[in-house]
């Protein structure tokens, strides 16, 4: 199919059956309506805790909360930050901590097991989802529930599920983010929203030009320890999901001790990967030059190079902007696969495989 299907609004329609594009097109709604439900909630009992620790329990897009959060707050908060991707929870984490169990559907099986645990160890827990089993629980162990709208796939609720979820944990003291920094970050969504949407053509809108760059390579995105190595694994999970393509992700300056000589060999299986690397003018020089010498040795085994110039002032604005500009992206790359973005089957059959076994 012709790649002008991207500004073929009748052919994206016809493609997007549930409208994905449409969700991450309205990203901003989501962000302001979770900055509301934060707002809302009743947690004062818990801002005059001192916990010894943050866990916080989630998989897939509802987990992503977790990775962000953490990224986040590494230099805002004296405790430590885990984020528990799995049925088991570590044995650190225990009375005195609080687990913030964020599951979109709130049925996650693996989040439920870790809530069990984290109830039987004396935790306090805060619970955030559209419903399911984990409001269930809230109510019957009378804990803070932040309900978050239903009808959507848990990665094109990411606003709903990370801003309430981190505005929340601000609240109650575990870190501080400022006015400055909330108004900072939605004014940019509100401005890349209006540069993304389907109705600008492909010659001024940089996420579907980043799409047609993306196709028919394999993606591999290189972050920075910190919040742009989570923003570059959600990449690689939207495209995973979204596009239903293959994507890899990794950090500076850990990659730079193997996987930088792991492109030497087999240059045809190589060159059909496409490199992307996020630019932060904020970087030290250490890390620009990490980015400049690794960029040099490695981009005639690869089939291109695509670098991200991240704005903003705040960390912030940069981690959602960034990860912005690759749902949109994810979602276009879709549609010229000729996909629709929204049902995730194989995901499907695992989990009915999954429910024989109950």
């Amino acid at each position: 199919m012709n790649n002008n299907i991207l500004d073929d609004l009748e052919k994206i329609k016809n493609l997007d059956k549930q409208d994905m594009l449409g969700v991450e097109e309205n990203f901003m709604s989501q962000l302001a309506e979770a900055k509301k439900i934060a707002e809302s909630a009743d947690y004062k009992n818990l801002a005059s805790l001192k916990f010894k620790g943050l866990a916080v329990l989630g998989m897939g897009g509802s987990g992503f909360s977790g990775d962000i959060i953490k990224s986040l707050t590494a230099d805002r908060t004296q405790i430590p930050v885990e984020v528990v991707k799995g049925y088991e929870m570590p044995a650190y984490i225990a009375k005195g901590w609080l687990a913030v169990a964020v599951s979109y559907s709130g049925d996650t099986e693996e989040t439920i097991a870790c809530v069990k645990q984290a109830l039987q160890r004396g935790c306090e827990i805060v619970f955030v989802s559209s419903g399911g089993k984990l409001k269930e629980i809230a109510a019957a162990n009378d804990k803070c529930h932040l309900q978050v709208p239903a009808g959507f796939q848990p990665r094109g609720a990411s606003g709903y599920l990370f801003f309430s979820t981190y505005l929340m944990l601000s609240s109650i003291g575990i870190f501080k983010v400022s006015e400055a920094e909330i108004d900072e970050t939605m004014e940019i969504i509100k401005r890349d929203a209006a540069l993304y949407n389907r109705m600008q053509s492909t010659q001024s809108n940089p996420a579907k030009k980043l799409a047609l760059e993306l196709k028919d390579k394999m993606p591999v995105i290189y972050g920075v320890n910190g919040f742009l190595s989570a923003v570059a694994y959600r990449w690689k999970c939207e495209i995973n999901e979204n596009a239903k393509c293959p994507a890899f992700f990794s950090e500076f300056p850990e990659l730079n001790h193997n996987e930088t000589v792991g492109w030497q060999n087999i240059r045809d299986i190589s060159r059909e990967f496409i490199l992307v690397i996020f630019r932060d003018p904020d970087a030290s020089a250490r890390i620009k030059t990490r980015i400049d010498t690794t960029v040099k040795i490695i981009s005639n085994n690869l089939g291109g190079v695509i670098e991200i110039n991240v704005r903003g002032r705040s960390s912030l604005a940069k981690a959602v902007s960034t990860m912005y500009l690759g749902d949109m992206a994810s979602v276009y790359l879709a549609l010229l696969y000729c996909v629709d973005p929204t049902p995730v089957e194989r995901i499907s059959v695992l989990k009915a495989e999954l429910a024989k076994l109950d």
